[in-house]
């Protein structure tokens, strides 16, 4: 896409807002009425900047899909940072309207809450996107600021049982962090102990045993998109819609940020996960898919 001239983005914008609103339209006339089966339930889950957006946009592609952003009416209750989810029976009494076949959310603020989601969701599936800390640490302070990886540490240090980013922690992730923290620490450090952080909960939450939760590398989505989203319908039990939904998917942001600013310790530490997850990733990809709970 890096090709194209800003004529070619506008128009290919136009193009896929004309077919949301299609697919909009046709999901009213055509999907699933009340006395249908209810929809599949699928939630992205991770961490911020880990190609989750990606994931998005490709299943906006999907015309038996309803997609809800991080920030929608879903999150309509949050006024501080409006990205938590309502409570989860008015989440689910909302979602019970929508005629999809399909309907995929994105509450990553939620990650920590996955058991919890899966029980107010019978037969939900997770999808867990994760990414090289490195480029995640890079898109974090390019996006939100070179301050922002201290910020999100904070409620780590303070043991803040109600911010989504510590909600859940474990004492011994609290403990490492209190280790390395500062205020005036190297702010890429900062940005990669805040993904060592998250990113561990799919080990803290004991993830990789459930068959509802689906390991995702952002990496594999953005190098190899067909066979990935292939990987991935098969795991929902949902016949893949064609490679049409990944056309616009390309690997220029893949290792973008790994030029590593980190000191030795945290990269060290931040190495070692990403490692557990890349092993697990790996077999997960070569192995029969497991039946759901």
């Amino acid at each position: 896409m890096s090709n194209l001239k800003p004529s070619d983005f506008n128009r290919r914008n136009i193009s896929f807002g004309l077919f949301r609103l299609y697919k909009r339209a046709a999901q009213g006339l055509d999907g699933l009425t009340a006395g249908d089966r209810a929809a599949q339930v699928v939630f992205i889950m991770g961490i911020q900047r880990a190609g989750t957006s990606l994931m998005y946009w490709v299943f906006e592609r999907d015309m038996g899909v309803k997609v809800y952003r991080e920030t929608s009416e879903l999150t309509s209750g949050d006024a501080l940072e409006h990205v938590r989810l309502n409570p989860l029976p008015v989440v689910k009494a909302r979602l019970a309207r929508d005629k999809a076949e399909m309907i995929v959310l994105k509450p990553l603020v939620e990650s920590q809450r996955v058991h919890e989601m899966l029980a107010a969701f019978p037969g939900a599936r997770v999808l867990w996107q994760y990414r090289h800390y490195q480029d995640v640490a890079s898109s974090n302070l390019k996006a939100f600021g070179m301050d922002n990886g201290i910020k999100d540490l904070r409620p780590f240090v303070h043991d803040d049982p109600d911010n989504w980013r510590s909600q859940h922690s474990t004492a011994a992730t609290r403990d490492t962090i209190r280790r390395f923290f500062r205020e005036d620490m190297n702010p890429h450090d900062a940005a990669a102990l805040f993904w060592w952080a998250r990113s561990r909960l799919y080990f803290d939450l004991n993830l990789q045993g459930d068959p509802n939760v689906l390991l995702c590398r952002y990496e594999d989505l953005a190098t190899d998109p067909a066979a990935t989203m292939r990987h991935i319908y098969a795991f929902l039990g949902r016949p893949y819609p064609g490679d049409h939904i990944v056309r616009d998917v390309h690997p220029q942001s893949v290792g973008k940020g790994r030029v590593s600013r980190l000191s030795p310790e945290v990269d060290a530490l931040c190495a070692e996960l990403l490692a557990r997850l890349d092993q697990l990733n790996e077999a997960a990809i070569g192995a029969p898919l497991a039946q759901p709970a």
